[in-house]
């Protein structure tokens, strides 16, 4: 049945085409809610032939079976209760029909996963006799396939219509050991659906992490006894289910002394508050007693005696505003969070073994603890919690975390929100690339696409509580059976494909036991994140495009490619994403290679793990086009002759052998040779070209590589002269000093808010439909100054930012006196010597996001050099989000209510921490800030900005080592717009990939400062 399974849904999604299988572009996904699996299977009624008007309700009732999770050979019994809502009686022999189901990943959306049918698979007769109105139980044993995954159970009474009776699961048995940190979690369900069944399925599946919010409540307030004996109850059910727990602690509304005593929303200019979402933090005057509750909390219910395995400060506390009632600044929440530290020290010293952490990004962590420069925090983060950073789990980069000294390890990266696999068929491959982003523990689904609670009462009016078990509650049994506490090892393949994550087995008897490794294999990453996030993002499958989707605005994820593995011994085992093993004979089987994730194990035997590795690196891969083609841009004026450089890099594991072709312009190229590739190599070829330039430094580049039998590959881009010339240029706003330059043209769509951006702040919107605008950039530099300009078209003029350098940042927060309304009938007060902390505004910040101004980066230390590792153990350069920029600068007009002029802020450079200059920020010895050398100049002409700028080289020391070396440096910009998406230089340029760090501020999208640029003599 598994090898039918895998097969039958591999025939409906190729019929289905590349949208099927395809995510999409994350950063056009988040606009949507989270979809619970009741609304889909409400939504797709005709799926399973629900009548539109049955005559009669079925609900469950009864199972005798925890949360509707099935363990093989479990045959339980259902007992529903089914009313006859017509004004007729029913007496029809009726049948409990089983429906096999499963639910997909849907192009542009991740949220809604698409429901489809797998199979019949038989039923049950139900014989119902019910008089008008009449409501009775009945009681079936369906026959229910050994199949893991989703099932339906569809209540037919004939005429009287047909209706769903319940959503079943057949998973995989889970272990009952207890974790202390376990690498796998799931969200608990709200209080009112924490019961022995909703959080039984967590033991059934054998999950045994979740996030619980919590409010604190002063343990002097006459509710904490209340409260705290509501929360003893819930975390004394987490252990009795083998459940660790992160409390993440809030505030509980109306309990604990605020400010006010109002919620601070955002105030307008007369002080009046609006909007839906503010700030809850406490009063510092209950500081101490929140130490002490912290203690109490971690003393009593810290691991190993209870649940506890951490205290995490606040869901999403960013600055400024956000979705879970944090509003307040940096300083109150190093306080709070040296409070609860302080605590859960304490408490330690009773032995619990509670970890503190918190921040739900890495660039809040940095803002929040480390942007004075200094490691005061680092002893008291044992984790960082992270939210929606698609291959961007940064806090493995960063030595002093990854290496810190201390009982709780290093640094520990922890996911905790990021439901980006809402559907079964996603989750293998989503959960194995994150651990292999450096994370600790994973929580990739949303609870509500795994599991319902429903409450109810019995005949006797006693609480009844069911829960329905939806199809991806497999793949979560699937991932913690075959994952589980793993750890992981290495990618396959660092320079080919497929993606291939191979996890370590776990200890035996506190001894090494190789045999229990597991390897995860996915043909395409492109299925679960942008595929311009990825490494070999312009390789795809050698498909027929036009022939799945002619409208495709991209080719798709892979679909039909294979990995043939020889298998001799008949020792390897192939599961699909559900659990579901794919039986073979010895000799050899094949892996399906496309969007979706499939678990490769052994037998146990002795040997068996290394020979499946080497199998793998052995097996034949096709469905690839063979390598993937880099093209740089010319570094040199096209009269010196430069060399087209092109990177060519076989992503097969075996040796290649073909013609290489290449057309750039009206340029020409000399012949290029005959290339023979080894298994994963890349291989440099530098090129002649002669001819004469281009006026708009545009030159139209096709390559195409012929591999014969293995296939071919082409690339198309427009290349361009990358070159500064030795010129002294006058920042007076014309750019008349600019002739002969070679324009570095920005066109497009722009860039689209990211789905971190979107995630984090779900509330708010942002336009995507802007007019697209063009920017002509300018780069030269003397013996004094770097020069850049930019000519920028732009249809909605921008008075100009604030002066950040004499930035009140008082302003940016609660006034003496504010109101809750309009008619400003009663004053609200601050308290007297509170400092005011409750933002009332959303911060000004210099990077400039939305406003009218211009980014500029550059990136000239060694990789090997810069300030954070490369990549995370056992992955590649570029597998996630990388430190690429060294120097980084705003360039900002100044509006005339704040002085006018101009303002170049320093916003990253070698030595300074990197932050966003949040108000009131904690400064650092070495920091962002002015640069008053600067000459800069933004002016304006109808419908056309003008900026130029003059940057002294003592600004930008390693810059100018590398032009006086005749080396190149790898440089963009960006241009922002206060009506219209911004741009950047590397923008889909080969030599680029999406990456967050190229510029501020880190939750937007980026590209790689990859470009490079020559400088003349």
């Amino acid at each position: 049945m598994g090898a039918l399974m895998i097969m039958g849904i591999l025939r409906r999604l190729r019929l289905l085409g590349w949208a099927a299988l395809c995510i999409g572009a994350l950063t056009e996904a988040a606009h949507a809610q989270m979809v619970n699996g009741s609304q889909l299977v409400k939504d797709n009624g005709a799926v399973f032939g629900v009548s539109t008007t049955p005559q009669f309700t079925v609900q469950e009732v009864k199972a005798d079976v925890v949360a509707n999770v099935l363990w093989p050979g479990d045959k339980p019994s259902f007992t529903f209760r089914v009313t006859n809502t017509s004004d007729k009686a029913i007496d029809a022999p009726g049948r409990l029909d089983v429906i096999q189901y499963g639910t997909r990943g849907r192009a542009g959306d991740i949220w809604r996963p698409n429901l489809f049918k797998i199979a019949d698979c038989g039923g049950a007769p139900v014989d119902v006799k019910l008089a008008a109105g009449e409501t009775r139980e009945v009681t079936v044993t369906p026959a229910i396939p050994e199949t893991f995954g989703g099932y339906a159970l569809m209540l037919d009474l004939g005429a009287a219509g047909r209706a769903f009776a319940a959503s079943v699961v057949r998973s995989l048995p889970a272990s009952s050991e207890r974790v202390e940190a376990p690498a796998n979690s799931l969200d608990i369900p709200w209080p009112r659906d924490i019961n022995e069944q909703s959080i039984g399925l967590f033991k059934r599946l054998g999950v045994k992490a979740a996030r619980m919010e919590v409010g604190y409540v002063p343990t002097t307030s006459p509710n904490f006894a209340k409260q705290y004996q509501d929360l003893k109850d819930r975390l004394q059910l987490m252990q009795d289910n083998n459940i660790t727990v992160m409390l993440t602690v809030g505030a509980a509304p109306g309990l604990t002394p605020i400010p006010l005593d109002h919620l601070r929303l955002f105030l307008d200019a007369d002080d009046v508050m609006y909007g839906t979402k503010g700030d809850y933090a406490w009063l510092p005057s209950s500081d101490p007693d929140f130490q002490l509750w912290c203690t109490k909390v971690a003393s009593e219910f810290g691991f190993p005696k209870g649940p506890v395995n951490a205290l995490e400060l606040w869901n999403e506390p960013w600055e400024g505003i956000s979705i879970s009632g944090w509003g307040a600044d940096s300083i109150r929440y190093r306080e709070m969070y040296t409070r609860m530290a302080a605590g859960v020290e304490d408490a330690r010293k009773t032995g619990a073994r509670v970890r503190v952490g918190g921040a739900c990004s890495s660039s809040n962590a940095l803002d929040k603890f480390f942007a004075d420069g200094k490691d005061t925090f680092l002893p008291h983060l044992d984790f960082v919690s992270i939210h929606y950073q698609p291959l961007a789990g940064v806090p493995a980069l960063i030595p002093a975390w990854r290496d810190r000294k201390s009982p709780y390890g290093p640094v520990q990266v922890w996911d905790t929100e990021s439901w980006m696999a809402n559907s079964e068929d996603r989750l293998a491959l989503l959960a194995a690339s994150m651990r292999a982003q450096g994370q600790q523990r994973t929580n990739g689904i949303w609870r509500g696409n795994v599991f319902e609670n429903a409450n109810l009462k019995d005949s006797a009016g006693a609480p009844l509580h069911i829960v329905q078990a939806w199809p991806p509650a497999a793949a979560v049994a699937a991932v913690q059976t075959f994952l589980g506490q793993r750890p992981f090892d290495k990618i396959l393949f660092p320079n080919g494909l497929p993606w291939v994550f191979v996890f370590d087995g776990l200890p035996k008897d506190n001894h090494p036991n190789p045999e229990d490794g597991t390897i995860v294999v996915g043909g395409d990453l492109g299925g679960l994140y942008d595929r311009n996030q990825l490494l070999f993002r312009t390789v795809h499958g050698q498909e027929d495009v036009s022939a799945l989707h002619p409208a495709a605005p991209e080719p798709p994820p892979l679909l039909n490619g294979t990995m043939a593995i020889a298998d001799p011994r008949g020792e390897f085992q192939l599961f699909d994403f559900c659990g579901n093993p794919a039986p073979h004979q010895p000799g050899s089987f094949t892996v399906p290679l496309n969007a979706l994730g499939y678990f490769l194990r052994t037998d146990g035997t002795p040997g068996s793990f290394t020979r499946l590795t080497a199998a793998l690196k052995s097996a034949r891969i096709l469905g690839y086009e063979p390598v993937e083609i880099i093209a740089h841009d010319l570094t040199a004026p096209i009269a010196t002759h430069p060399k087209l450089r092109l990177k060519i890099t076989n992503i097969l594991n075996r040796t290649i052998a073909g013609s290489l072709q290449v057309k750039l312009g009206d340029l020409t190229v000399a012949a290029p040779p005959s290339l023979r590739l080894a298994a994963n190599e890349t291989r440099e070829v530098l090129l002649d070209i002669s001819g004469t330039e281009s006026p708009s430094n545009a030159y139209p580049m096709t390559t195409t590589f012929n591999a014969g039998p293995d296939g071919s590959a082409t690339h198309d881009e427009t290349l361009h002269v990358n070159y500064l010339p030795r010129r002294t240029v006058q920042i007076d706003g014309k750019l008349d000093d600019w002739t002969g330059v070679p324009p570095q043209i920005l066109t497009g769509g722009g860039i689209a808010a990211s789905l971190t951006e979107k995630a984090w702040l779900p509330f708010q919107k942002f336009d995507e439909t802007a007019a697209s605008g063009q920017t002509a950039g300018y780069l030269a530099y003397d013996d004094r100054y770097f020069y850049f300009a930019a000519k920028i078209a732009d249809t909605t003029p921008y008075d100009g930012n604030i002066r950040f350098a004499q930035r009140n940042d008082d302003e940016y927060f609660y006034p003496a006196v504010s109101y809750a309304d309009k008619a400003k009938t009663t004053p609200l007060t601050w308290p007297a010597g509170v400092r005011r902390f409750s933002y009332r505004k959303n911060p000004a910040l210099p990077s400039g996001s939305g406003t009218d101004n211009v980014q500029i980066a550059f990136n000239v230390i060694d990789e090997n050099k810069k300030s954070w590792a490369v990549s995370p153990r056992g992955t590649m350069p570029g597998f996630i989000a990388y430190w690429d920029t060294d120097y980084e600068y705003a360039l900002n007009a100044v509006a005339p209510a704040y002085g006018g002029g101009t303002e170049v802020w320093r916003l990253f450079a070698p030595g300074v921490p990197r932050k966003h200059f949040y108000p009131r920020q904690p400064k650092s010895r070495i920091d962002g800030g002015p640069v008053d050398a600067a000459k800069l100049s933004m002016t304006r002409e109808g419908n056309t900005r003008i900026v130029e700028l003059a940057l002294p080289w003592s600004e930008i020391p390693l810059v100018r080592k590398r032009v006086d070396a005749h080396q190149t440096i790898k440089f963009t910009f960006r241009v922002n717009d206060n009506g219209a998406p911004s741009y950047e230089l590397a923008t889909g340029r080969s030599v680029s990939k999406i990456n967050f760090l190229a510029f501020h501020n880190d939750w937007m999208t980026h590209w790689a400062n990859e470009v490079e640029f020559g400088a003349g003599k």
